[in-house]
């Protein structure tokens, strides 16, 4: 945007912006919220505070494009806006995050659900039986559980034979939410003509529902939608696939190595047309997912626009395909919907029954990946392997976790046993409720991994993949936010802590890839004797309003087993601020970690006198503060060279043995532009090079949401 048109907005926003703390606009949903592809669709964006001049909108992957405009400023706050979505014909199907750029802020994620078929936008008035709206399978309702009691009816005609399936996004779609602190518990429910209940589901895919029918008798039949406790909010949007082709929710085995064609068991009503499907396995490593062909030839991939590391924790820079999408082949069977599955370049087992005893386990060889399922109650898989002594072994369950793909039934633990039959590990919650373990034999031998599901359930959608590898050097990293606002000559700052993994003890180096002309990254190497590391992140004073996604990765140098160096390259884990009930701060995964400039917002500046500091162990100095306020801004700012809330520390980008001494700190500031921090090394303090920090003045938006300014980089040096 020219400087012109940028002085413009300025001038017309300023009188909804002066006095007042300036936020980030707060998206609380969507609707419709299901987009077709093919199609052009404009869909009503809805959320707090204030979306004044609003001038684009950012979609996550390929296939998606979008215009944002707000209504003409009146000087009263702006909670919606209007983004006209165009889908691709080839676009990914499934889930996609989305942000509002606007002149005061970039919004948080919101989302929206691209799908294949026909959208039917609820109508008034379908509470009732008798007012059941009539709709034609198949296609994908959107609607609201709006009001307390709300319930929602359809009525379609099914022939005897069909298996009708209803897949709803609701619960899924609030997760990401930044501030929606009551989430809905839908509930599906399926009547007959006379209005007797035949099937219900309240939760499937986590707590969304999945409702799968085979119809006995020709005729029509009514979808009741609700809160399963009859709550309701105005901002419970959801979609609802409702389909009578061929539908998996799961596929079995559900990984592969890249490039192979393999025989795939769709499970869900598409095992009624093909119990077994031919599926070329995308040449992408990670977490992906696939479209059955059930004429029986090779598949559509559909990759996830996010796309995740073979780990299925940590996003992986070359996690997607070159364009971001797989065009549909032509000329061949009905597709089946996308379905989670696993690309790895681990040799491949396949679980074989009966293995519900050691004695009968399979044989593996290491490295391996394990496809398995708990296939019905107190069903139990048992694996035999040899390992050597102080040899460390990574067991990695990866079936079901929350906010990602990965949707199996399964609530897995994983156990270790020796030849006695004794357990000598266990684990069920290292990923949220996934297990994982690092096992470290004691003697050579055989043991025996065991996978079971905790509260000894099983079903044939509890399905389930264990990578079994040597544990190697490695580390995870995550970031903290992930969106920027920062005016023209101003800084921000984010917070990137690393967990290094398996014996891992060596530095990494942090970059920030894709920034805008405008946007300046501070370089970040978190040492060896640290986890957490700032990046400051600077407009040029001449910046005009511009939004861009952007990818924060982390890389490090590690030795392999056979003594060469390799260099490890992991992507951040996005983390967005959640507001609890209560007023505590969350954090939930996304995948947009996005920047952007802003107009000149409430701290145009914040000054510091000294950009270089070298302590010796005991030593104290004191870095004065001067604040450059937007003319109209009086409100309180406190001071700070960590990101905190209430008495948790979110981001310390100190060195080890370096403290705020307090007493001799002034950090809250009121309405002055003045203050001071003092900094001190522990008398033990260890020597360490160029570490960058960085002063923040935080402006308080409400009890949770603070937005914190920051100066430029100021790197600390300690020496004896």
């Amino acid at each position: 945007m020219n400087r012109n048109i940028l002085s413009i907005v300025m001038a017309v926003i300023l009188a909804s912006a002066a006095s007042a703390q300036t936020s980030f606009p707060m998206i609380t949903h969507a609707y419709p919220v299901a987009v077709q592809r093919g199609t052009t669709v404009t869909v009503d964006v809805v959320g707090r505070m204030n979306f004044a001049g609003a001038y684009k909108a950012l979609f996550e992957g390929k296939g998606v494009t979008a215009e944002a405009t707000s209504p003409p400023a009146t000087g009263a706050t702006i909670t919606s806006v209007k983004m006209k979505v165009a889908v691709a014909k080839d676009a990914p199907l499934g889930v996609r995050e989305f942000r509002i750029a606007t002149s005061l802020g970039l919004s948080s994620v919101g989302q929206l659900v691209i799908v294949d078929d026909p959208v039917v936008l609820e109508k008034p008035n379908n509470n009732t039986v008798p007012q059941a709206q009539t709709i034609k399978l198949p296609c994908v309702l959107a609607g609201k559980l709006e009001v307390v009691e709300d319930v929602d009816y359809f009525k379609f005609d099914a022939k005897a034979g069909e298996v009708v399936t209803f897949e709803m996004y609701c619960a899924r779609i609030q997760d990401k939410i930044h501030d929606l602190q009551k989430h809905a518990k839908p509930m599906l429910t399926l009547l007959d003509s006379e209005g007797r209940e035949l099937a219900a589901n309240d939760h499937f895919f986590f707590a969304d529902p999945l409702l799968s029918f085979k119809i006995a008798k020709a005729g029509t039949y009514h979808l009741q939608v609700r809160e399963s406790t009859y709550d309701g909010d105005p901002r419970w949007v959801y979609a609802i696939v409702a389909t009578n082709r061929p539908y998996a929710s799961h596929v079995f085995p559900m990984a592969g190595n890249p490039g192979a064609t393999i025989d795939v068991e769709p499970i869900g009503s598409a095992r009624f047309v093909r119990p077994k499907v031919s599926l070329k396995i995308p040449e992408t490593l990670g977490v992906q997912q696939v479209r059955l062909d059930m004429g029986g030839s090779a598949l559509t991939p559909n990759p996830s626009p996010k796309g995740r590391g073979e780990n299925g924790a940590n996003p992986s820079p070359k996690g997607r395909g070159e364009n971001g999408a797989y065009p549909s082949p032509k000329g061949r069977g009905e597709q089946t919907n996308p379905a989670t599955f696993i690309v790895s370049k681990l040799p491949q087992y396949i679980e074989q029954e009966p293995n519900d005893e050691p004695a009968k386990a399979n044989r593996i060889t290491l490295p391996a990946g394990i496809n398995g399922r708990i296939g019905k109650k107190r069903d139990i898989d048992h694996y035999a392997f040899e390992a050597k002594k102080g040899r460390a072994v990574r067991f990695e369950l990866k079936a079901r976790r929350f906010g990602t793909l990965l949707n199996s039934s399964l609530h897995g633990i994983l156990e270790i046993m020796n030849a006695k039959g004794n357990v000598i590990a266990a684990n069920d919650t290292t990923h949220g409720q996934e297990a994982a373990l690092v096992f470290t034999p004691a003697v050579d031998g055989d043991y025996v991994l065991r996978v079971r599901d905790l509260n000894s359930k099983g079903s044939e959608s509890s399905v389930y993949y264990v990578e079994a590898d040597w544990a190697t050097p490695d580390f995870t990293i995550r970031c903290d936010p992930d969106k920027t606002m920062i005016g023209p000559g101003s800084s921000t700052s984010w917070y990137v802590h690393v967990i290094r993994q398996h014996g891992f003890t060596g530095a990494i180096e942090v970059m920030v890839k894709g920034l805008p002309k405008e946007i300046t990254a501070c370089k970040l190497t978190i040492p060896p004797s640290m986890t957490q590391g700032v990046i400051v992140l600077t407009a040029a004073a001449n910046a005009g309003l511009t939004a861009a996604p952007v990818e924060v990765i982390g890389t490090a140098k590690v030795k392999s087993a056979d003594g060469k160096e390799e260099t490890l390259v992991r992507g951040v884990a996005s983390n967005q601020e959640i507001y609890l009930p209560g007023g505590g701060r969350g954090r939930f995964d996304v995948n947009m970690q996005t920047v952007a400039v802003t107009t000149p917002s409430d701290i145009l500046k914040v000054d510091v006198s000294t950009t270089n500091i070298t302590l010796k162990p005991g030593e104290e100095i004191k870095i004065e503060v001067t604040l450059t306020r937007r003319g109209d801004y009086d409100k309180g700012v406190f001071l700070d060279v960590m990101l905190r809330h209430l008495g948790s520390i979110i981001g310390n980008p100190l060195p080890p043995g370096v403290t705020i001494v307090a007493g001799k700190s002034k950090t809250l500031l009121g309405n002055g532009s003045k203050g001071y921090i003092t900094l001190k090394a522990d008398a033990k303090a260890a020597p360490i090079e160029n570490v960058p920090i960085s002063v923040i003045a935080n402006v308080s938006i409400n009890f949770v949401v603070k937005v914190h300014y920051s100066s430029v980089p100021i790197l600390i040096t300690i020496r004896k």
